[in-house]
């Protein structure tokens, strides 16, 4: 019973810490405590959303590792918290929470059996059906929180602090250095190359003339956060991977905020999906290398 209390717990507190794609439980926990930091109607959200997703995935009999691993609970987290983020709170918000926890942890259960990487999407396309679903007059009113942007001018550092917060609806720069020391703790090459993905998209988003205060707030930011941590690793090739993926989603970002979509984490997964082939092709060929390399030897 002790071990099973132990596992469940370890699997909550994952499920934050997979929203930056760390499955530390200790990295978990100071993400939920950000979030509550900042607003505890979101950390309400993601505590339940999280819990819904666990619930189904064990419904569902998913892979005890998956579970164990926080797969299930981060999608469901993002989303409680992007309809508490674009909803005033009401009876329809909150039932559409659990449903939608329902149907992100579903659609990973379907991912991670095709093993395909969804990544973010499942939290993405919940979101923007449920965008239009509440946006029905008379169901929920849209709102976005005072909170969101606490800097007046611009300021670099400052920024690095919002990309983070951002990818988790987080506007508070304590908020976002937290999430930045939360993956630090975990991976720390994956926090610094996130905090250099954030530079490189700062630059884009000037050289484009995008707006000032967009910068600011880590607008055109938080997807580079994702891409740097998702491609970060020893390797000088890594660097390169961390690269290109920054500037397509940053770009991919732009297009679709000028386009009048709501972006949420989606330029990151296009990156993702565009670049997987690419990584396939260099993993198939440093394999044959080293197999040539053995029969020589």
């Amino acid at each position: 019973m002790k071990n099973k209390v132990l596992a469940f717990t370890k699997a909550f507190f994952r499920g934050f810490g997979q929203i930056m794609l760390q499955g530390n439980a200790w990295t978990g926990l100071l993400f939920i405590g950000a979030i509550f930091y900042d607003s505890p109607l979101m950390g309400l959200a993601a505590v339940l959303s999280n819990l819904t997703g666990i619930a189904t995935a064990y419904l569902m009999r998913c892979k005890q590792e998956d579970i164990n691993n926080g797969l299930f609970g981060f999608n469901a987290s993002l989303f409680g918290i992007a309809l508490v983020f674009y909803f005033e709170e009401n009876t329809w918000v909150w039932v559409t929470i659990i449903l939608g926890s329902v149907l992100s942890a579903m659609l990973m259960a379907v991912a991670l059996q095709k093993k395909f990487p969804v990544y973010t999407f499942p939290f993405i396309a919940v979101t923007w059906i449920s965008l239009y679903v509440l946006s029905i007059p008379e169901l929920a009113m849209r709102t976005v929180p005072e909170h969101f942007v606490d800097i007046k001018q611009m300021d670099d550092f400052l920024i690095e602090g919002h990309a983070f917060g951002q990818v988790i609806f987080q506007g508070s720069v304590t908020a976002g250095f937290i999430f930045f020391l939360g993956v630090f703790i975990s991976e720390p090459i994956a926090a610094l190359y996130g905090f250099a993905a954030v530079i490189v998209s700062i630059y884009l988003s000037h050289y484009g003339n995008e707006s000032q205060s967009l910068i600011n707030n880590g607008t055109f930011s938080f997807n580079a956060v994702l891409c740097g941590i998702a491609m970060s690793g020893q390797r000088i090739r890594d660097g390169l991977y961390v690269l290109v993926t920054v500037v397509i989603a940053t770009y991919v970002d732009r297009f679709m905020l000028h386009g009048g979509w709501t972006t949420l984490t989606f330029p990151f997964v296009v990156a993702m999906w565009m670049l997987g082939p690419i990584k396939w092709v260099d993993r198939w060929v440093v394999n044959k290398w080293n197999i040539l390399r053995g029969e020589q030897i």
